[in-house]
């Protein structure tokens, strides 16, 4: 079975809920509870939504990799896609600007001028490092099995003839 996801937003001033529901984008009444309009746009699940603080637009972002920016009247106003499904979108309480990203890329929109203002390549990628620090030693208690660097356990056997944990003198049988 999958799992289904739901993700909502009230309206800055807390008149309308904004649902991400299936394929559809639902606005509902809070007075009342109605539903007001389900929005059409999307071609696949979309997973969420976010509404700007200044209360003029809303952004729902797709499985489809778009994002439609719609008006408080319920107006898509701007389609953009991205590489792959759409994670995440989010609104700067000041700037007003969207922040959209995928599992592939980033992007910015902002509302002044209207346009796309970056877009990223995925910053991350696997790296394989190889450490730096030249090969350990370790040395491990026949009495105790606790382990520690070798020439520290020779310079305390040889100095007190015993374990550095466990005070066991080496020689002794178990």
């Amino acid at each position: 079975m999958r799992a289904v996801l739901t993700r909502f937003v009230y309206a800055p001033d807390g008149s309308q809920l904004i649902i991400a529901a299936g394929l559809r984008v639902l606005v509902y009444d809070t007075t009342d509870g109605a539903i007001i309009q389900p929005l059409k746009g999307h071609k696949d699940t979309v997973y969420c939504v976010a509404y700007a603080k200044d209360g003029k637009r809303f952004a729902s972002g797709s499985a489809d990799k778009s994002i439609i920016i719609w008006t408080s009247k319920l107006e898509g106003i701007l389609k953009y896609i991205h590489s792959d499904s759409i994670q995440c979108v989010a609104y700067n309480p000041v700037t007003h600007q969207l922040a959209s990203c995928s599992s592939s890329d980033f992007g910015l929109w902002s509302p002044e001028r209207d346009v796309l203002i970056k877009r990223w390549p995925r910053p991350l990628k696997w790296e394989y490092f190889r450490s730096l620090l030249p090969d350990v030693s370790i040395t491990m208690c026949p009495t105790c099995f606790k382990m520690f660097h070798s020439e520290d356990y020779e310079l305390l056997v040889l100095k007190h003839n015993c374990c550095p944990y466990c005070r066991r003198p080496i020689d002794e049988p178990n």
